[in-house]
């Protein structure tokens, strides 16, 4: 059971992840600001982990300078702020399927960004620096595709949607501000900033080594800037009522069992099985979400959608195939590293003054 433990949480990790998707659009059609709903995610979210990042690390956390300060309120702007309103509003004007499938255009964007920040190099000599690149250049082929070719060069494939009251009064594929180009063209810019968000966090990480108290100050500025982007965008009170609704229900969901416990599973299943094992089930988030979409929201596949969705998932794993590999080296050169280092601690011992 320890042995499978891993694989059952990242399954229920990407059904949360696209349940959560459906849910949103639900709220999204009803009427629920998405300027507000990053708002009030994070305000939950930040409710769940101040008290444990209180508690749990008041003997480990060190001191917040401000160059630590300035870093924090920078990655919440990039990788939250910017890049969750970003998000929802691709989900706003498209559909589950649509994010999910952009999601996994995240490895290409960020190895494109690590090149040109000098983070990574690419030599094209070998099969793992020819797959990352060759993953790359199909990742956006896919997505282009996905983007350009949905309802225009393909027809829809058949309608197997089925009709389920009480979730959403109006579909996703009638609604009237449906625009797959200016939805996607969002949900590549939440890529972009994620993209940007993990390479800033690499090196804040080693100066801050506390996660819960990252993630928790991390989160509280989020909802202050978030708070100020709301008041910009949403100039009356109404977007802001709670009710007992699928906007409350939208707030709840992704605020703690997506972000809070949604988060905690993925960075525990990274400590036991590595990035790589992680990334390679997030293609499944766009299987359930297309599903998902087409039962609950009524969403029509096009020809042209599976297409870029399948060039995205093929690209996705080139590009993670070359990296574990990268990590498999750098793995291996790091014990044979730490063997020299005692080799040559083992000879000086032996040797007499």
């Amino acid at each position: 059971m320890k042995d499978w433990c891993p694989y059952m949480m990242m399954m229920v990790l990407q059904l949360g992840l696209g349940t959560g998707d459906i849910v949103s659009k639900g709220a999204l059609e009803g009427g629920m600001s998405y300027h507000v709903f990053v708002v009030y995610r994070h305000a939950v979210t930040t409710l769940i982990l101040s008290p444990l990042a209180f508690f749990l690390e008041r003997k480990t956390r060190p001191p917040l300078t401000r160059p630590i300060f300035f870093k924090l309120c920078l990655l919440a702007l990039c990788g939250y702020t910017v890049a969750q309103n970003a998000y929802f509003a691709g989900l706003f004007y498209s559909s589950p399927t649509v994010t999910s499938a952009m999601n996994n255009l995240c490895p290409a964007i960020t190895f494109i960004l690590a090149i040109i920040f000098r983070m990574e190099k690419v030599n094209t000599k070998t099969h793992r620096g020819q797959a990352k690149v060759l993953g790359t250049l199909i990742c956006l082929g896919g997505a282009m595709t996905f983007i350009f070719y949905k309802g225009y060069l393909f027809p829809p494939l058949k309608d197997s949607s089925i009709d389920i009251h009480g979730l959403n009064s109006h579909s996703g594929a009638t609604h009237a501000k449906s625009d797959w180009v200016k939805g996607s063209s969002f949900v590549i810019l939440a890529m972009l900033c994620w993209s940007v968000f993990l390479i800033l966090l690499t090196s804040l990480c080693k100066d801050y080594p506390a996660p819960l108290s990252m993630n928790a100050w991390i989160f509280c500025f989020v909802v202050i800037q978030s708070a100020a982007v709301a008041v910009i965008f949403e100039r009356t009170a109404s977007p802001w009522a709670l009710d007992w609704d699928l906007k409350l229900l939208a707030y709840v969901y992704n605020g703690v069992l997506v972000s809070a416990i949604g988060y905690s599973l993925q960075t525990w299943c990274i400590s036991k099985k590595g990035p790589v094992f992680v990334a390679l089930f997030f293609p499944l988030q766009l299987i359930i979400a297309a599903i998902l979409s087409a039962l609950i929201l009524r969403e029509r596949l096009h020809l042209g959608s599976v297409i870029g969705a399948c060039l995205i998932i093929l690209g996705f794993y080139c590009v993670t195939w070359g990296k574990s590999k990268d990590h498999k080296d750098q793995e291996l050169d790091e014990r044979n590293q730490t063997r020299d280092e005692e080799k040559d601690l083992n000879k000086n011992v032996g040797v007499s003054p």
